[in-house]
């Protein structure tokens, strides 16, 4: 069996549920050939940036004008449908990378994927059975292609919202989960971490996930946390952003915090910091938020772009797994949500009932049915 699987670049989340996935598939069948492909990529280089560069741009210069953006296309078809229309001209060109990979079945993590293969599919150029998944925690107008055989959700919740307002039929409709890692769902104690990673687990950790801040209002929001004078650790990792690590680096200095504070750049393990701490600061991702999730770790959102991450944010507030914090007081309110075990010890068992930890699984298992080889 072969597996094509596409991603886009719009974000990291969807190159990570493609990588969940294919590890499963490796570990469950070797003999299956899963290929991961970015798809905007494989179209061309000027389509890939115009997207991907447009997306930052929209979200961090002009977050309301996006959010605007974000919502008409949502609510109005016609809108939406010229969104997806703009793509058409270059579905012929996704269609060679498909042919040159002759899958059994398409399983697509992007929006604008989905459309050109369904538009493929219409047209009669594609046979190939197609699963769009769904990365964020609240659907959207432009993911529902009529000639997609299956949608991927994050949650039940949001089925009904496919079948009411975009009219998919129910029978494709697959609450599965966003697929994450086993290492997210499985892990040693929390004694055996701290000792490898020289922490001290009888004091509050709290982890900043920082590579996707704005570089003043992090470290801003840092120092803030260090000044508390609160007897608390604090792990900071920026990802691949090496600006921001060298000036968190230079803040660290300036504020005599190395003795309680862990920085750290890209980290391959960064599980095993979610599931030792007791409250993560973060922006709300769709794949950050998952895997928070699955490591049933409390959510301290610090900000959140108007679209699909605020999207996020209502979906985990409303469900008790995380709290908004504010920019000017974030601090104290992270301060005072440590010093409440209870309200802590209910958002761990929120986020304990949102998780679905056989995601990757699971749609491997939807990819046979879907081809007959189960």
């Amino acid at each position: 069996m072969k597996i094509l699987i596409f991603t886009a670049s719009t974000g990291g989340g969807h190159k990570r549920a493609a990588a969940a996935i294919k590890a499963k598939i490796s570990a469950l069948s070797p003999d299956t050939e899963v290929t991961i492909i970015d798809g905007m990529a494989a179209i061309g280089k000027v389509y890939n940036k115009a997207v991907t560069k447009g997306y930052h741009i929209m979200a961090t210069k002009t977050p309301e004008f996006y959010g605007k953006l974000y919502k008409i296309t949502d609510e109005k078809e016609p809108a939406a449908k010229a969104v997806m229309k703009s793509n058409e001209m270059y579905a012929k060109k996704l269609l060679e990378t498909i042919e040159e990979n002759d899958p059994d079945i398409i399983i697509i993590c992007h929006a604008f994927i989905t459309n050109m293969v369904s538009r493929l599919k219409e047209k009669g150029k594609l046979k190939t059975k197609a699963i769009s998944l769904i990365t964020d925690y609240d659907a959207h107008r432009t993911y529902v292609s009529h000639y997609i055989e299956a949608f991927v959700l994050p949650e039940p919740q949001m089925a009904n919202k496919l079948e009411v307002e975009y009219g998919v039929p129910k029978d494709r409709i697959y609450p599965l989960g966003i697929p994450t890692f086993d290492s997210f769902s499985k892990t040693e104690t929390k004694q055996e971490i701290c000792n490898r990673e020289r922490l001290d687990p009888n004091i509050p950790i709290v982890l900043l996930m920082a590579g996707s801040f704005g570089v003043t209002g992090v470290l801003d929001f840092y120092e803030q946390l260090a000044k508390t004078g609160e007897k608390i650790q604090m792990v900071v990792i920026t990802g691949r952003n090496i600006r921001l690590f060298d000036h968190f680096d230079k803040k660290i200095q300036e504020l005599d915090t190395s003795h309680n504070t862990k920085l750290l750049y890209f980290v391959d393990n960064v599980e095993d910091y979610m599931h030792i701490a007791d409250l993560i600061v973060t922006k709300p991702g769709g794949l950050t938020v998952t895997e928070s999730i699955a490591c049933h770790l409390p959510m301290a959102i610090y900000s959140a772009y108007p679209g699909q991450e605020k999207e996020n944010v209502d979906f985990l507030i409303k469900q008790k797994a995380a709290v908004l914090i504010d920019k000017k007081d974030g601090a104290n309110e992270i301060i005072e949500l440590l010093h409440s075990p209870e309200k802590l010890n209910e958002m761990k068992e929120s986020c304990k009932k949102l998780a679905l930890p056989n995601a990757a699984e699971d749609i491997f298992n939807l990819a046979k049915k879907l081809c007959g080889k189960e």
